[in-house]
């Protein structure tokens, strides 16, 4: 395991906690109200513990968050960082090094109880992409009706889908357009 290795998973839940309060449309459909099942499976994207879930607390950070990583495709880091920084502020993001049952000791940058704790820990994650030669690597789903979020992580820089469905629909409507 890298160290960075726990960071890279924040910053990974970070953009689908906010994909799933913030995204209007999804993988081209509308997008549906956020879950219950749906935010336990982002916190699973960086840990192993069961996580009780308030969605009425979940969602300004997470909507927050979806406006600061939705300026950055764009270029607008300025604007991105003064959001990140209120949530900073507002959760009280502090390192410290915890541990869970048999898991090696990890950072966390608030109460992982908590839900300020979680959105602390992605806040943080986004602020170190902020500060990063990464944070062109953020961008927008180019598919019809899908405004996902997504880190691109390929070597040459050239994803342009948030995911295979949408990159497949995408070429299935430009075979049907050039075949009519």
């Amino acid at each position: 395991m890298e160290a960075t290795d726990h960071l890279k998973a924040s910053l990974v839940a970070a953009i689908a906690l906010a994909n799933t309060f913030g995204s209007p449309w999804r993988q081209g459909r509308a997008a549906q109200e956020p879950t219950v099942t749906a935010v336990q499976d982002v916190l699973r994207l960086t840990t192993n513990q069961a996580v009780e879930v308030d969605l009425a607390a979940y969602a300004p950070g997470a909507k927050q968050l979806y406006d600061a990583l939705g300026r950055l495709p764009a270029g607008d880091v300025d604007p991105a960082v003064e959001v990140v920084n209120e949530l900073l502020r507002s959760t009280k993001a502090a390192p410290q090094l915890t541990r869970h049952e048999d898991a090696p000791w990890h950072l966390h940058f608030g109460d992982p109880a908590e839900v300020t704790g979680w959105i602390a820990e992605f806040a943080t994650a986004t602020a170190m992409l902020l500060g990063s030669q990464d944070v062109h690597r953020l961008r927008r789903c180019e598919a019809t009706r899908c405004e996902d979020l997504f880190l691109d992580a390929t070597r040459n820089r050239t994803q342009r889908f948030c995911s295979t469905a949408c990159q497949n629909r995408t070429k299935v409507a430009a075979h049907r357009a050039r075949s009519a």
